[in-house]
């Protein structure tokens, strides 16, 4: 094994530039982890808030990227894992890297046939998008679901996960490219936000005025009024994001009467180990069957981690964006 490996590193908040490669000792396993030769690390919005100084509890220097998948080669005692095992993770810190550990709280085997590159650009958003829409809040057969930005990893894998649960999918996208994405992932109807004077009116019309039951909103400050005057008597407004800013402080009785208003994360900090295991599990024989697809968008290497920083931010990219060790 070799001593030293790349891994993509931040020593100030900042801007991508920020970001450059580092070399470090290799990791060694613990009794309960493995060691994973990265094959695809996974580019999220979150890894730029996290280098932007936004995330609180996370300190410098800092070990870039949550997520990926690879070949296991190394593992401890009580990993329950095997030199030579396909893996993904989910939420590790350093995953840009050439080498991660990885606990085995957060690992999940990769199915024969399954490339590297649909877990490492699938798997967290998966199970963000299945823990909103089957644990937290479970979308019922015909339920009206408004998803905003459904071209983006979360908002594609909702529309995904909503419709194969029967429900009729309104959805939002950015820009008129989008669009398709959306409509593909099994959108009945999409709307290109900033071709429609007026949102809220055109949801209204497409529901005949009735409202939707759902609305699912990872970008936050931008579309919340919108949202919440969009739901019927009795209907859930879920934020799980702030991609447009932080929702601001409301006032409770401004609100419209009857509706329910949810903030969740989404890595469930209440589940349990065992939990997250299970719902992994399903996930990923799901990307395997094809229930749930993975769009790559671009590959990078581990050298251009500043330009997919900039190109995620730019909300001009429509799927996934992997780094690619070693190319």
């Amino acid at each position: 094994m070799e001593k030293s490996v790349r891994v993509v590193t931040a020593l100030e908040y900042g801007p991508a530039e920020v970001l450059h490669i580092e070399e470090r000792p290799t990791p060694a396993p613990a009794e309960d982890g493995v060691v994973v030769a990265v094959k695809a690390a996974g580019v999220n919005l979150m890894d730029t808030y996290s280098r932007r100084g936004l995330v609180p509890g996370i300190p410098l220097p800092l070990a870039v990227g949550v997520e990926g998948a690879g070949t296991v080669i190394a593992a401890g005692d009580r990993s329950g894992a095997q030199v030579g095992d396909r893996v993904a993770w989910e939420r590790v810190p350093g995953s840009y890297a050439e080498r991660v550990a990885v606990p085995n709280t957060r690992l999940v085997p990769i199915p024969d046939g399954v490339p590297f590159e649909s877990p490492a650009g699938g798997l967290m958003q998966a199970l963000t998008a299945h823990y909103l829409a089957c644990v937290a809040v479970p979308v019922p057969k015909g339920a009206r679901v408004l998803i905003h930005s459904a071209a983006s990893g979360v908002g594609r894998m909702l529309t995904q996960l909503a419709a194969h649960r029967g429900a009729q999918v309104l959805a939002t996208v950015s820009q008129p490219h989008k669009a398709g994405v959306a409509l593909e992932a099994g959108a009945h109807h999409v709307l290109v936000r900033n071709d429609v004077a007026d949102l809220g009116a055109a949801i209204a019309d497409l529901t005949g005025g009735r409202g939707v039951d759902i609305v699912f909103d990872g970008t936050g400050k931008a579309l919340f009024e919108t949202s919440v005057a969009a739901l019927r008597v009795g209907g859930t407004f879920v934020t799980y994001g702030y991609a447009g800013g932080h929702i601001p402080p409301i006032r409770l009785w401004d609100q419209p009467h009857g509706v329910h208003l949810l903030r969740l994360r989404g890595d469930a900090p209440e589940q349990s180990a065992e939990q997250w295991r299970r719902r992994a599990e399903q996930v990923m024989s799901w990307i395997a069957d094809g229930t749930l697809t993975v769009l790559i968008d671009r590959t990078y290497s581990l050298d251009e981690a500043p330009t997919a920083h900039r190109d995620i931010e730019s909300q001009h990219t429509t799927g996934k964006l992997l780094l690619i060790p070693g190319t």
